[in-house]
This record gives structure tokens, C-alpha cells and sequence, in this order.
């Protein structure tokens, strides 16, 4: 299936790219792709993309690059140097980050571009790599508004809302953080009460019910389920990447001299996690580290 006469380039195959990727080749786009790891772009290139070498060469094929990678760091590797991504997009070209990094970083990103005659914009996701999988991530954009409206067909096929707001290229990182922390909040708020419930004897399946009750967010109800059972396998945001978040949420608050209070003590758990072996477990396992401080056998 043919749609447009777009090329797109992506950048990071991981949980969250790959569900993206694999929905824009879907849609029909021309699709160029690079991973550092390069198994990851083989079910791509089977499908029909074509596998770049470098962040470079995979930008000069393309109109729209995206990249989804892991921190503020990785993007920066691929942006920059002879091999990185404004080395090879071509001038009005554009590129889009979907990853969350520091509202700083951002701005960083669009003066960079800007000085080689190409656009930035700002497009983190929200949602899991089940969500991605299925198309319905929904994603906060922030940048030049005609940019973004030339992007919009693209941007679509991975999305079921797209939240515009705003020339600001800081508005997209900002927002995120908003929504992130958000999440962050309740995950460890559903937690202490758990553990007080359990503490209290009363029926912890009950309490879940509270909980679905209280959330319209489907992502909130399924943690309600997740922390109540313990599940904490498979992944789809891992301890290891909450840790690295929050360290944006708490840069982003003190930028703005705001205390990020729930964020300090989420952080503490995030780090005990991780010293107890549970990096990799969903950063909803913060609960372990709540049952173990409350005295609660494992």
C-alpha cells in the first residue's frame, strides 16, 4: 500500500520504536531504518525498508526522520558528528524526537537545527509498547505549526491523538513531564495504600476495585491490577527507565522553581530497586520496595 510521496527515516527500534516503526510502514511510507543493534532492523528490511548505516545516511534519505532512543544523550550521539542526523538531513527537512528528555535539550535540539537550515520538532509519545504495537499512542507536539501540519499524515499512522501545542518547542518535553509525573504519582500513591491494606487486613481485591473505579486512564486501571498481583514481568516501562525520567522530572521542576516532592521519594525507591536486582521489572515494582519498608514479607 502506497500513501504519500513522504520519505521517513527511523531511528531506535527498541519496545517503543518498533511498535511505531513497524505502524508507519504499515501506512505505506517509503522507510528507511537504523538500530545500533542491528537484529532489531531485520524484520523491517524483510518487510521492505531499507537499512541505513548511520543516523546520517538514514536522514539523507528521508523528509521526516524520527527517533525514538533511550535519554537526552542518545539523541544528542545521533544528532550530531559526521554520522549523526544534521549531517545528512537536507535543508526544510525535519526531524521529529519522540524520546522524553529535558525541556533544555529541546531547545538545544532546535537551535541546532535551526543552524544547519532544518526543523525540530517536539513529539513524545504517551502510552506503552502495547499501545504502540496497536497504533493508539497518543503524542504531545510542540514546534513550527506548518512543519507540524506537513508531518500530521505521518504522525497518524502511529497515533490515535495528536496534541498540538504550540510553536514552544518547549511546550511537547513540558507537557510530558506533566503526564509522566502524573502517572509516577499515582503507581506509588496506589502503592502505600496497598501495603496499609494489607497491614490493615482488609480486602486487597476490594481496594483494586476502588481504584478502576476512581481511573478512566485504561493505563491507571491496569497498574491498579499490576501492583495489586505483583506482576512485574514483562516489562512495558522498565525500573531502569524510571529512574532515568525522573531525574528529568526533577531538572525540569527545579528550572522552574517548583519543589518535585513525590519525585524525591520515588527516586529513593527506583535506586533501592535497582540495588535489589529489579532494573529490568516493570518500575511499577517501586511496590516491592514499599512492602519491604512497611515490613511486609516477600
Amino acid at each position: 500500500m502506497e500513501n504519500s510521496d513522504k520519505k521517513v527515516g527511523f531511528i531506535g527500534l527498541g519496545k517503543m520504536g518498533s511498535g511505531m516503526c513497524r505502524n508507519i510502514q504499515k501506512a505505506g511510507f517509503s522507510l528507511s531504518v537504523y538500530n545500533r543493534t542491528k537484529s532489531k532492523t531485520k524484520p523491517f528490511v524483510e518487510a521492505g525498508a531499507y537499512e541505513g548505516q548511520s543516523p546520517k545516511e538514514v536522514a539523507s534519505r528521508s523528509d521526516i526522520v524520527l527517533t525514538s532512543l533511550m535519554d537526552d544523550q542518545s539523541v544528542m550521539d545521533a544528532v550530531l558528528g559526521e554520522n549523526g542526523i544534521l549531517a545528512g538531513l537536507k535543508p526544510g527537512k525535519i526531524h521529529i524526537g519522540l524520546t522524553t528528555i529535558n525541556v533544555k535539550t529541546a531547545v538545544k535540539l532546535e537551535k541546532l537545527h535551526k543552524e544547519k537550515g532544518v526543523i525540530y520538532l517536539s513529539g513524545p509519545v504517551l502510552g506503552r509498547p502495547d499501545a504502540a504495537e496497536e497504533g493508539q499512542l497518543r503524542t504531545f507536539m510542540s514546534g513550527d505549526s506548518a512543519a507540524i501540519e506537513s508531518c500530521e499524515e505521518v504522525v497518524k499512522s502511529y497515533t490515535s491523538a495528536i496534541i498540538k501545542l504550540g510553536d514552544s518547542i518547549t511546550a511537547g518535553p513540558s507537557m510530558k513531564v506533566c503526564a509522566n509525573y502524573f502517572a509516577m504519582t499515582q503507581i506509588e500513591m496506589m502503592g502505600e495504600l496497598y501495603a496499609f491494606a494489607e497491614k490493615s487486613g482488609l480486602n486487597l481485591d476490594l481496594l483494586q476495585m476502588v481504584f478502576q473505579g476512581a481511573f478512566t486512564e485504561p493505563t491507571l486501571k491496569m497498574y491498579a491490577a499490576k501492583i495489586r498481583n505483583r506482576e512485574f514481568d514483562g516489562a512495558g516501562f522498565e525500573l531502569l527507565g524510571g529512574l532515568k525520567d525522573v531525574s528529568v522530572y526533577e531538572e525540569a521542576f527545579t528550572d522552574m522553581r517548583v519543589i518535585p516532592g513525590i519525585a524525591k521519594v520515588v527516586k529513593d525507591k527506583l535506586i533501592a530497586g535497582v540495588a535489589r536486582g529489579l532494573g529490568n521489572k516493570d518500575w511499577s515494582a517501586t511496590y516491592e520496595i514499599t512492602r519491604l519498608m512497611a515490613g511486609l514479607d516477600d
